[in-house]
């Protein structure tokens, strides 16, 4: 099959066109033909090698977590579950996932049928992006009807899923991103736009219930002076000194939470649940072909990207 992979660690010229064979399906798995795949930040992280203490890799490895496609071939655990041809969504629960290829095997607990209603460009945009926006305000933060929530990095592609969740379960919701971002952001729901360029939101005389930073460059430290004494802090980055704070808060009123999203397909169903209903909507900045997962990579790295940055695997 034809696969993007990386032979070793490092920039995005690692990422070479390869020929690779389909691999094999499990008993309780699903072989996906892939047609598109997303790409997160935890791609480029773990190309570089960044997390290589707590994702090692075996290469070649094929990177990618989030697919959509159609079942080519079902586990023999699976049959009376699943039937081939049907259209589905998958957010890999194995490192570094291998969605980057024309076919991947996902386990069928991480695997939900894709809503009629998305593109296969669309509904690869949702799934790591999407539950880490859900994990980050309800298993961390206990997201609940009234609160005051503040997303810092609202334009991204977790901050626009976790601004329309907030909404969606009733909350007032604060978007952090650039001025340019403001109408957008004013339209999938957002109640009030601080653009980062001017005002730093840490400074403000606000109060908020929720403060999620979902592009990990907000500190629990200088959060505190705006977060409600009973307010709960989440964030993408992992760092000592939050980590830290994680350990202390569990003794304190303010609760503060590192978020590593993982694959549940409780929280997908409930995730393309809304998608289906129209609720809840995806933002593709830019797609790009398989074969330029590089440049792809390249401009998720620059940090500016409005939403999801989407790979075509196949029509």
């Amino acid at each position: 099959m034809k696969s993007i992979a990386i032979q070793a660690y490092g920039p995005a010229t690692r990422l070479q066109l390869m020929d690779l064979p389909r691999p094999e399906v499990g008993p309780d798995q699903l072989l996906i033909r892939v047609k598109a795949a997303s790409v997160n930040p935890i791609d480029w992280k773990i190309r570089y090698g960044e997390l290589r203490w707590i994702l090692p890799l075996k290469f070649p490895a094929v990177l990618g977590f989030d697919v959509a496609g159609e079942i080519e071939s079902v586990g023999g655990n699976l049959t009376n579950q699943w039937t081939v041809g049907e259209e589905v969504c998958a957010y890999a629960n194995h490192a570094p996932g291998g969605g980057y290829a024309e076919y991947i095997s996902v386990d069928a607990d991480c695997v939900v049928r894709k809503p009629a209603n998305l593109s296969p460009l669309e509904a690869a945009s949702f799934p790591l992006a999407a539950s880490t926006a859900w994990q980050s305000l309800f298993d961390i933060c206990s997201l609940r009807p009234g609160d005051n929530v503040l997303v810092n990095g609202a334009s991204g592609g977790v901050g626009i899923f976790a601004t329309q969740i907030a909404k969606i379960h009733h909350a007032t919701v604060t978007a952090v991103c650039s001025g340019r971002n403001e109408a957008l952001m004013r339209e999938l729901g957002a109640d009030d736009v601080i653009n980062y360029h001017q005002v730093d939101f840490t400074q403000t005389n606000r109060k908020f219930d929720v403060i999620f930073d979902a592009v990990g460059k907000a500190s629990y430290r200088d959060c505190c002076r705006v977060l409600d004494r009973n307010g709960r802090f989440a964030t993408t980055l992992p760092s000592a000194e939050t980590a830290a704070f994680t350990v202390i808060s569990k003794f304190q009123r303010r609760r503060c939470g590192i978020i590593w999203a993982t694959s549940r397909k409780k929280d997908l169903q409930a995730i393309y649940g809304l998608a289906e209903q129209g609720k809840l909507r995806t933002i593709i900045d830019e797609v790009f072909p398989l074969e330029q997962a590089a440049d792809a990579h390249r401009k998720s790295e620059d940090g500016h990207a409005v939403g999801k940055i989407v790979l075509q695997v196949a029509e």
